[in-house]
């Protein structure tokens, strides 16, 4: 699959199939992240690789809008530099695009998770001071007994214009 049909065929998935997630794909997914765009190639990002199952339940349970975690054969945590306020949080969501698109490039799905517990996280996977919990990212192949919907887009003249707001794009 070429990164134009993952970006557009890609689909939230919050229920996996329980095969493994292979530690190779993992690594190709974190070094997708790694290879997102940065401020000043500041790259304040981090990333834990999680495949222990009584880890991601202990995620799962920590994560308010995520409690799929832990039914996830695998997750990366994204941590953030703190000490890069100005630019952290736009690198690291590039750095979850870059993942979510890949792993979907290779038949695995994840959903982005916005309401955890950071610092209970933080103390379970021993993260230093200096970083924090950006989001957890759940990996694994979509249940497909209950395979994920297309959400519809807006249409596109609300949202394109050509050179001035208010013109409909060609």
């Amino acid at each position: 699959m070429d990164a134009i049909e993952a970006i557009m065929t890609r689909k939230a998935v919050r229920q996996f199939d329980r095969r493994p997630v292979e530690l190779e794909q993992l690594r190709r997914i974190v070094d997708a992240g790694r290879h997102a765009m940065s401020a000043r190639n500041l790259q304040p990002w981090s990333f834990i690789i999680v495949r222990d199952p009584g880890t991601l339940r202990d995620l799962g349970a920590l994560c308010t809008t995520g409690r799929y975690v832990a039914d996830a054969p695998a997750a990366v945590v994204l941590l953030k530099d703190t000490e890069n306020k100005r630019w952290a949080d736009i690198d690291c969501a590039q750095a979850v695009c870059n993942m979510a698109d890949a792993g979907w490039a290779m038949g695995l799905g994840t959903c982005f998770v916005g309401n955890f517990d950071s610092d209970a996280i933080a103390r379970r996977l021993g993260v230093p001071d200096r970083w924090a919990v950006f989001t957890v990212l759940p990996f694994g192949y979509p249940d497909l007994g209950n395979p994920p919907s297309a959400k519809p887009l807006k249409p596109r003249r609300e949202m394109v214009h050509f050179e001035r707001f208010g013109n409909p794009a060609p």
